[in-house]
């Protein structure tokens, strides 16, 4: 039975029906998240590889802190967004600074990025979120940071290939 298990895993091909392709963790793991998040939980989506943590900490900080370490490494910085429809918030830039407008309050906001056929998205969620509720056990005063990687080939995040 084990060796049928570790013939089946070494002859699969990299992607498999769900769950993080080798690379995709690779590029999840190519330098660390923000405060250097040794506790970071991952997650495995159908299309994406995924990471999220909490910790107290801005929008500005951890999207200007992304948006350092992809330009680093190669990564296409492709905008900024903000947004909390039923308040009718919509934000969106190529520059961080373009999200000052939208408070930070309830708003949850992020940015994407783009080398070769991989797409890299961070997601800002503020302290007090019902999504941060949840993950964090109710603190109120912590964020939470969800990373995700794709593999997904052509265009652009968000986008639809050509």
């Amino acid at each position: 039975m084990v060796l049928g298990y570790l013939w089946v895993a070494w002859f699969l091909p990299e992607r498999t029906v769900i769950g993080c392709s080798r690379g995709e963790r690779a590029v999840l793991e190519e330098f660390p998240h923000y405060g250097d998040q040794q506790q970071v939980r991952t997650h495995s989506a159908e299309v994406s590889c995924i990471a999220s943590y909490t910790l107290r900490v801005t929008r500005s900080e951890v999207l200007s802190y992304y948006d350092e370490r992809l330009r680093e490494n190669g990564w296409e910085v492709g905008g900024y967004w903000a947004g909390n429809p039923p308040q009718g918030i919509e934000v969106f830039g190529e520059e961080l600074s373009e999200l000052e407008e939208a408070p930070e309050e309830g708003v949850r906001s992020g940015l994407e990025a783009r080398r070769d056929d991989y797409s890299y998205a961070v997601e800002y969620y503020p302290p007090g979120s019902p999504a941060v509720s949840a993950e964090a056990g109710g603190s109120e005063d912590e964020a939470m940071i969800v990373v995700s990687v794709t593999d997904a080939p052509g265009g652009q995040p968000g986008k639809k290939p050509m």
